[in-house]
């Protein structure tokens, strides 16, 4: 069931980019654009509000140009009522053979509910990169990534996410004569310091440093701010409960499969769609915590029905492409579609 989708994902991205130039929309890549134009499960982008309806118009161009079947847009993480909190998600699916891209537009990098980097700051210093687009200027996109660092410091499992983004910052910073400065004007003076114990390979000192240098900066600017602190700080609360418990992006496919070699076939194909993007996560447990947690994100939960109240029937009557073919349905109808052009396309 294998299948190659880098040809139309990095043709289109390509084509994205260049018509983004072409257009002068404000935008500037934030992240993972070292293999360009392979950008890994998403395209991260901070893009100007008010560029936003031309980005949606331009997407919806190349998708039709590129031959996609349907391009949807998440709202999940677009309905916050501070702007800096929303991201603009726009997905791309193509059905046969099953491929995906997906486009993020944000307005901020974010500590603690409050912008670190807003959207002025990240358009007004970005660079060009000479292979076809602009990306952030490297000072505020290393910065950033020693916040990563320090919340993988914490992680199990992310010993070689560390070392990469490790190794970038280290190399950048080593000719950065200015990092203390720099820092300083950040808000983040002990940067020094843990940079230190990064060098070290003393990763839990550096987060240790790195959590305290957020924990003053977030002080020093409720209290500079405290109205507005208050009010970004309220509604990224409302945003986390909505996302992670009332409404997550995740949902659950009533599935029936005639016996166990079809629920084996039907992971299977929850695994294909995995190696393709087009999911991230997938459970089969009855196990409630692990469940949630798929959901959370952004993942498909099976839940084991009767046939005749099942979204998806896995028996001998429906082959792989079938099955395949009614989950993508599924995934795509559950949101807002800016095209839609699968009847033309079976």
């Amino acid at each position: 069931m294998a299948c190659d989708n880098s040809g139309l994902q990095q043709a289109t991205t390509v084509d994205f980019f260049r018509r983004l130039n072409e257009e002068r929309i404000d935008y500037a890549v934030l992240r993972n654009y070292e293999q360009y134009p392979d950008f890994g499960h998403d395209i991260d982008l901070v893009v100007r509000w008010s560029d936003l309806p031309r980005w949606k118009q331009l997407a919806m161009a190349c998708a039709v140009d590129h031959g996609w079947a349907v391009l949807a847009e998440c709202g999940h993480w677009a309905r916050s009522s501070s702007r800096i909190h929303n991201i603009q998600i726009l997905r791309f699916y193509s059905q046969h053979p099953p491929q995906y891209l997906q486009v993020d537009a944000f307005h901020s990098f974010l500590v603690l509910g409050l912008p670190l980097f807003d959207e002025d700051t990240l358009l007004s210093e970005r660079i060009w990169d000479g292979r076809g687009f602009y990306r952030i200027d490297e000072g505020v996109e290393n910065f950033y990534r020693l916040l990563q660092i320090a919340k993988l410091a914490g992680m199990k499992g992310a010993g070689e996410k560390l070392k990469k983004y490790s190794a970038r910052v280290l190399s950048h910073w080593k000719s950065a004569p200015a990092l203390a400065a720099s820092a300083g004007k950040i808000g983040f003076p002990g940067l020094p310091a843990a940079m230190d114990h990064l060098r070290s390979g003393d990763f839990q000192r550096f987060k240790r440093q790195i959590d305290r240098q957020k924990s003053v900066w977030w002080i020093n600017q409720v209290m500079s701010h405290p109205f507005r602190a208050a009010r970004m700080i309220f509604n990224r609360f409302l945003d986390l409960l909505r996302l992670f418990w009332l409404s997550p992006c995740g949902f659950t496919v009533c599935a029936f499969a005639g016996d166990e070699a079809q629920r084996k076939r039907l992971e299977k194909v929850l695994t294909l769609l995995i190696d393709t993007n087009i999911i991230t996560h997938f459970t089969l447990s009855r196990n409630v915590g692990e469940r949630q947690k798929v959901r959370e994100r952004g993942g498909v939960v099976i839940e084991w029905v009767s046939e005749k109240g099942a979204d998806l029937v896995v028996d001998q009557q429906a082959d792989d492409q079938s099955v395949i073919g009614t989950l993508l349905n599924l995934i795509i109808d559950r949101h807002f579609r800016i095209l839609d052009q699968r009847m033309k396309s079976n």
